[in-house]
């Protein structure tokens, strides 16, 4: 009876779930069953995991998830391994490992002619159908580039001896100076910084932002613990993105991809100009009678579609107006991409809206400046100067640039499209202390003077990058006005700001314009100013502000510990972490500017001696 009652019951409350059956357990998968159930192995489960862009999850409850083990476990999303199941690659991989087989085999019985005929059909590998997968669409593949232009413009520095594959490396540098030419052409470069890890780029390409980081071009010093089959496999399906990529940005200009390369400046290392760019609607001169006449001819028919439409239009006297039609000259088409919207100004007349109207236009207008910069600058490079970067940045904003051959009047393999003699020099960049022979008329600046001026969106000073002068600092473009109001900025950079302010206040006042309340540091700004000028500066008002701010600080910080108060314990927890976050932050700030002024009382003293 007893054993009756238990079925009963069994049946009453239905089928017993067992642990580990159902909720997040059978959500995630740990790696080791992963690869039992796709029966590869690690590197190759390693490999098509990269290439398939699935990467470990972290659960929310191990222990759920381990079946009660706290185990320390790498876990995968269950359908993504589900998904890998049906990977073309997997029997690839296979078809490689039988081939390696065979060839060892062959070889492990001498007979070497059966060996070197399997190496003839050694199993290839294609990636194309993953960059479809991963991006459904090209501007998905250009906002992910970031990654790849780092490591592709890494292998493209590195030597051939730590790859299996050192052709690999050819096709780096064909692709990353394939990159290096879109920017040129299409005048994307916004921003450049030199740091000790390396040169950071930032472009804009097609409303997307890019930033990677180039290595100098020094002797590289590769250290043997870094695992380079990992690299390699990130490095194979960037190699493939990056060519679709480059294609489709080549044809959105209207350039025949591949280029072509020439082969003498090849061998010269001219990386830039070993490419030969080609439009295809260039024609030859001999066929431009013959387009013109069919331009002429197409022209015409608009003309007579629209005689013929006007002539249908009867006015209100039964006549039509066909004199101003045959009057009226054909208008070309604007794209209406490449032309900004004009809005009509607001029927108030306020001139906040007005400004707001009329800002997309001056925005455009600055843009459009500022991508030619150099634009009547020719330069000349010497030879201990970084020339490719430097290369890149000048002709990047409208540019022209030459450099130094292997002869010493500057001619030889190697050089540039003009010597150094060149009447239409305005700029030489150098990085020595003096030059022997100085020519009158011409700019002689540090390469430091080439970014810097790319960064303030301005020719700037050439005076103060004067061979041998003492350079100032080189300030990142990167760190916003968030990131500076919380870490420390340098005296110049201060400075450079308040000047800026200063101008656009004494442009606003011209204007007949309020100008705009400085704030604390823009007052600590003027004031380093006047100090370093030796005028006297009005401490009034910055002490007005100063009492101002004192008597509403009581408020605010009783309004913080009511809030504090009201806060559950995670939130404290996490409040507290974050004030401690920004007192570290404080803390690194005063000790740098103690360091700061510790450096500029020691140069005062070596003047004074």
């Amino acid at each position: 009876e007893l054993y009756h009652l238990f079925l009963w019951n069994a049946c009453e409350m239905g089928k017993l779930k067992k642990k580990g059956e159902s909720g997040e357990a059978t959500t995630y998968i740990s790696r080791t069953r992963a690869i039992r159930k796709l029966q590869l192995t690690l590197g190759d489960f390693r490999r098509l995991c990269i290439l398939k862009g699935i990467y470990p999850r972290e659960p929310k409850n191990k222990k759920k998830v381990g079946k009660g083990s706290n185990e320390n476990k790498t876990y995968y999303i269950l359908k993504d391994i589900q998904f890998l199941a049906h990977e073309p690659l997997i029997r690839k991989f296979r078809e490689f490992k039988t081939f390696v087989r065979k060839i060892r085999r062959a070889s492990g019985r001498h007979d070497y002619a059966t060996a070197d005929h399997l190496r003839t059909m050694k199993p290839t590998f294609s990636f194309d159908h993953l960059v479809k997968e991963r991006y459904p669409t090209f501007i998905d593949a250009v906002r992910d580039l970031d990654d790849a232009l780092s490591l592709m413009f890494l292998f493209a520095q590195l030597p051939s001896v730590h790859l299996k594959h050192p052709a690999v490396l050819i096709r780096c540098r064909r692709l990353c100076t394939e990159f290096m030419h879109y920017v040129i052409e299409s005048r994307s470069l916004r921003r450049v910084f030199l740091s000790i890890k390396g040169i950071y780029y930032q472009a804009e390409i097609l409303g997307q932002t890019l930033t990677w980081i180039t290595p100098y071009q020094f002797c590289a010093n590769i250290p043997f613990n870094v695992d380079f089959k990992v690299m390699e496999s990130f490095l194979d399906f960037y190699v493939t993105l990056l060519k679709f990529v480059n294609f489709r940005l080549f044809q959105s200009l209207n350039i025949a991809y591949p280029p072509k390369i020439s082969g003498p400046k090849d061998e010269e290392g001219l990386l830039l100009g070993s490419m030969v760019l080609e439009r295809p609607d260039i024609v030859a001169p001999e066929a431009a009678p013959a387009v013109a006449v069919a331009k002429t001819a197409t022209v015409s028919k608009k003309a007579i579609a629209a005689a013929v439409a006007a002539a249908k239009r009867v006015s209100d006297d039964g006549t039509a107006d066909a004199a101003d039609a045959d009057a009226a000259p054909a208008e070309p088409q604007q794209d209406p991409e490449t032309v900004l919207d004009k809005f009509p100004a607001p029927l108030g007349g306020a001139d906040a809206e007005e400004d707001a109207a009329a800002a997309p236009q001056v925005e455009e207008k600055a843009l459009t400046a500022f991508k030619s910069l150099f634009k009547d600058c020719w330069f000349f490079l010497n030879r201990e100067v970084p020339i490719l970067s430097l290369e890149f940045v000048i002709r990047s904003f409208g540019g022209n640039v030459s450099w130094a051959g292997e002869n010493a009047d500057g001619s030889g393999t190697g050089a540039g499209p003009y010597l150094a003699d060149d009447a239409r020099i305005t700029h030489q960049v150098v990085d020595r202390p003096k030059m022997p022979k100085m020519v009158p008329g011409r700019k002689y600046v540090q390469p430091q003077w080439v970014y810097d001026c790319i960064n303030a969106r301005k020719l700037l000073s050439a005076a103060e990058y004067a061979p041998g002068a003492l350079l100032p600092p080189h300030l990142s473009p990167f760190a916003g006005a968030a990131a500076r109001s919380s870490e420390y900025v340098p005296e110049e950079a201060r400075s450079l700001e308040a000047r800026e302010a200063r101008a656009a206040n004494i442009a606003s006042a011209r204007a007949g314009e309020q100008p705009d309340v400085l704030s604390e540091d823009e007052l600590y700004e003027q004031e380093l100013l006047a100090e370093t000028k030796g005028e006297a500066f009005d401490a009034s008002l910055a002490q007005k502000i100063k009492k101002s701010k004192n008597k509403s600080k009581p408020k605010e910080d009783n309004t913080k510990e009511l809030a504090k108060v009201m806060m559950t314990k995670k939130n404290r927890r996490l409040y507290e972490q974050i004030q401690h976050g920004k007192a570290q932050k404080k803390r690194e700030k005063e000790t740098l500017k103690r360091k700061k002024k510790a450096l500029v009382e020691q140069d005062k003293r070596a003047k004074a001696q």
